[in-house]
């Protein structure tokens, strides 16, 4: 046999060794796509995961009471074209990719783009139910992951130990011209307890929530081996990674309380010990806050646009910058003293309307106080700024470091200095009624990532 003839032989072998499995049925199976039903389904819980209107459902399956579903029942999946088979769904991760889990699961991309009717990648967000041949979905272990460095495939390939065409048909490229540089690539033949996520093995990504909600806190995690700290951006957010622990990097970002329901992109760089620059990124969702209405008669000198946005303004400047030492600890206590602590005129994020003439909303959280009650530090951290303002009044914005800050707002006496550093518990002003107010009273903020958000999280919960 002449070596063209051989080699075309042996990679038509190659090809049809690692090409992605069809999906087998069995005879009986219905000709088109379905769901087996598991215990504790519902048909509601159904439709909602694979994308499908209930009624439609129901009607294609000839289901006429949908509280009667039976455990290992097949439901016709509508709205699918051109996939047979049985199908059921995972959420996608924090780190999954399109081409990440076409190349983990060995399921081709235009399935994947079919089954979840992708017009994007941007709609692979983290949280999103994604459905899945059954075999792939049941997977529960997943090929290494390496980041390519910017060699030749066939030095990549060495590196590895593999046949440069082995990685090019397990990871699904046209040819060996087609690798770029720092993709995540699988290592065929290789198989480790982890999951389907287009990131390299030796980074792990995380958010705290899932989806973030608006006017509250979000916290990402990155551990990687590197001792510079990653670059990030959240929509038109600059991410601050600090160190956490040795290889841990995290980083603190609020959520603006009046951000629309939607998709936002978050994006992660951060260069390796190698060299390698490897950048990420992914839409998170966020979600709509609970927040009441209010409606507040005030002076209508007070209600000048100009004024609101100049004092906007130099609060974003004075909370902008984030200091690489963090100062606090564990969870903020509350500015006053009980009992005053569980008294709140009103709430942070308060949709508000003044004089029917100004809507914004309320940006901090309001305590009860006669004038000169004390105000408490909440956290250790330094005095960044003490002066009057028309809207606030008498104020103090202190610095905890990390860009968090929290600000005490209509005082009726400022007992701390600018540059001062005050621990938690130190008395540093006191309640009193001066600038945009109605009654005495602490307005405290509490600023995350240049952002107001929800106080109360920061009084019940630790961050990190």
């Amino acid at each position: 046999m002449k070596p063209k003839i051989l080699f075309v032989a042996l990679l038509a072998l190659l090809l049809s060794a690692l090409a992605p499995s069809p999906i087998v049925h069995a005879q009986g199976e219905p000709p088109t796509p379905y769901y087996v039903v598991q215990p504790g389904d519902t048909l509601s819980a159904i439709a909602y995961r694979f994308g499908v209107n209930l009624q439609t459902l129901a009607k294609a399956n000839g289901i006429t009471n949908i509280a009667h579903l039976q455990s290992g029942q097949k439901l016709i999946i509508p709205g699918i074209e051109g996939v047979q088979g049985e199908l059921t769904t995972r959420e996608v991760a924090l780190g999954d990719s399109l081409t990440g889990l076409s190349r983990a699961l060995n399921v081709p991309e235009k399935t994947l783009e079919r089954l979840n009717r992708l017009l994007t990648p941007y709609q692979l967000f983290a949280g999103r139910s994604l459905i899945l041949p059954a075999a792939a979905a049941h997977k529960t272990d997943f090929p290494r992951r390496f980041l390519a460095d910017g060699r030749p495939l066939l030095e990549a390939a060495l590196s590895q130990q593999l046949s440069p065409w082995a990685l090019v048909l397990a990871n699904h490229l046209p040819g060996t011209w087609a690798a770029i540089p720092e993709d995540v690539l699988i290592l065929p033949g290789t198989h480790a307890p982890t999951t389907a996520t287009g990131l390299p093995d030796t980074l792990t990504l995380s958010i705290t929530p899932q989806a973030w909600v608006q006017g509250h806190t979000g916290e990402v995690r990155l551990s990687a081996p590197s001792k510079t700290p990653p670059h990030g951006t959240f929509g038109k957010h600059s991410l601050h990674f600090f160190p956490l622990k040795a290889g841990q990097f995290v980083a603190l970002q609020g959520v603006f309380a009046l951000a629309e329901p939607g998709l936002y992109p978050l994006g992660v760089e951060i260069t390796l010990p190698g060299g390698q620059t490897f950048h990420f990124q992914q839409a998170i969702p966020v979600v709509r806050g609970q927040y009441a209405s209010e409606r507040l008669v005030v002076p209508a000198s007070l209600l000048d646009p100009h004024l609101n946005a100049e004092e906007e303004k130099r609060f974003e400047a004075l909370t902008a910058p984030a200091t690489p030492t963090r100062y606090w600890q564990g969870i903020f206590k509350a500015p006053v003293a009980p009992p005053l602590d569980k008294c709140h005129p009103s709430y942070f994020g308060t949709r508000r309307n003044y004089n029917d003439t100004f809507f914004w909303y309320h940006t901090g959280l309001d305590f009860c106080g006669r004038v000169g009650t004390p105000i408490y530090a909440p956290a250790d951290g330094v005095v960044v700024f003490t002066g009057t303002t028309e809207i606030h009044g008498k104020v103090t914005i202190i610095d905890h470091g990390w860009g968090v800050y929290t600000t005490y707002c209509h005082q009726s006496a400022i007992l701390v200095k600018q540059g001062q550093t005050v621990h938690t518990g130190d008395l540093i002003g006191k309640v009193g009624r001066t600038g945009r107010v109605t009654g005495p009273h602490l307005h405290w903020e509490v600023w995350v990532g240049n952002v107001p958000v929800e106080p109360l999280q920061w009084l019940e919960k630790r961050f990190p």
